[in-house]
């Protein structure tokens, strides 16, 4: 008998790993999936971009390469991580200028596919499957504005986009963006304690993305100065102690802003900054407020629909607004008198649109909706930004000889 009950142990124990091991595969091939897909899907999209008559990626990766060039993309020299890598890449292997731009550009979104992966399995852990969390990581690495042709013809211009094709050090700079949101979070859910190491890692992120782009601090530092100066009235000053912390935290990064924008607007360069409210919108948009609600049609629709007090409450999901408000306003106002068409103030506004996605759409799918009507409300504006987005991948590829 007592032979029997140590085989049934035995045999308990056997099941039980064997489950931790499955548990453990499938969780791992949702994130090699998310990987795949997405480094599959920059790859080939990088290709064509490149092989197109004048794109971003054509200009970047032949100034990587070091051909020549106008003065004015010397400015490149300011935030090179891309251009170093596809260099490296272009001296280490004899794959060529082109292919090189695209696997480098493939492993950044690829990164990005693993980050969301992981944060959306985190949030979602216990009441979703590893499949659902996996096609939920997908839909919004491809989101878009909602395409109304009636409304504008070209899918991106005037709209934006959460997620863009055509440009390699905003592409580059989206997983070092996400994760320095996401570990801001984490250092706020403890602010009553001093966590020295991660402050030092994010601080050194923070930095990084501006050598990648400088367009993710451009907006996130006002934002998490803003987020921690409205956090000090329901805390009652409680919380004056991490924002100093904090403040410490971004002086590289915002040190090395400055730097870039002395660089790039300094006395010597032939470019300024003015501030026209709508004017960069209207170059491309018949109708700007319009332009920007079909941009963000789910995620507004989440916040109305959870209301102000819970998103007030939702420190990640409210720190997510805050980022798109102050980006969105950037955007909204300001332009580059020299290069008014450029946009260059609309790449910051894109990572935010991006984060406030990813927050809306967890939050909605997390929240259990009494009224029937709006998760299939939500359900559906959500497929429509999602099939948005297969199409403009689409358009871009097959039928576009532009790049966005």
């Amino acid at each position: 008998m007592l032979l029997s009950v140590l085989r049934s142990f035995i045999k308990a124990e056997e099941n039980m790993d064997k489950q931790k091991i499955d548990k453990k595969r499938k969780q791992d091939l949702g994130l090699w999936l998310c990987f795949l897909l997405m480094f599959a899907a920059a790859l080939v999209m990088t290709k064509v971009e490149i092989g197109k008559e004048y794109t971003d990626f054509r200009t970047h990766s032949r100034w990587a390469v070091g051909e020549p060039l106008e003065p004015k993309f010397n400015k490149f020299y300011s935030y090179p991580v891309w251009h170093f890598c596809v260099k490296a890449i272009n001296w280490l292997f004899p794959i060529g200028r082109e292919w090189s731009a695209a696997l480098v550009t493939a492993c950044f979104l690829g990164a990005a596919g693993i980050l969301l992966y992981l944060f959306v399995k985190k949030e979602m852990e216990g009441s979703w499957s590893v499949w659902k969390c996996t096609i939920l990581t997908i839909c919004l690495l491809f989101v878009t504005a909602l395409y109304m042709p009636w409304f504008n013809q070209e899918i991106y211009l005037g709209q934006s986009s959460p997620t863009i094709w055509h440009n390699p050090t905003n592409l580059a700079v989206k997983p070092v963006a996400l994760l320095c949101f996401l570990c801001f979070l984490e250092l706020y859910r403890e602010w009553n304690k001093v966590q020295i190491g991660l402050l030092v890692k994010t601080s050194l992120l923070l930095l990084l993305s501006c050598f990648i782009k400088p367009s993710f601090i451009q907006g996130f530092l006002p934002a998490a100065a803003l987020f921690l100066l409205l956090e000090l009235f329901p805390n009652r000053g409680r919380t004056f102690g991490f924002s100093l912390n904090a403040a410490l935290m971004f002086v590289p990064s915002g040190i090395y802003f400055i730097v870039q924008y002395l660089l790039m607007f300094g006395v010597e360069e032939n470019r300024k900054i003015g501030i026209r409210p709508f004017e960069v919108m209207k170059l491309d948009s018949p109708n700007p407020l319009i332009s920007i609600l079909i941009g963000i049609a789910f995620p507004l629709f989440v916040l109305v629909a959870l209301g102000a007090k819970k998103v007030f409450s939702d420190k990640p999901l409210w720190l997510a607004v805050l980022f798109y408000v102050i980006s969105l306003l950037e955007f909204i106002l300001f332009i580059e008198e020299t290069e008014p068409a450029s946009g260059n103030f609309e790449w910051c506004m894109q990572l935010a649109m991006f984060v406030l996605f990813v927050m809306t759409a967890l939050r909605f799918y997390q929240h259990s909706w009494e009224k029937t009507w709006i998760r299939a409300a939500g359900n559906l504006l959500f497929l429509y930004h999602v099939i948005s987005g297969v199409w403009y991948y689409i358009w871009i590829l097959i039928f576009s000889s532009w790049q966005c």
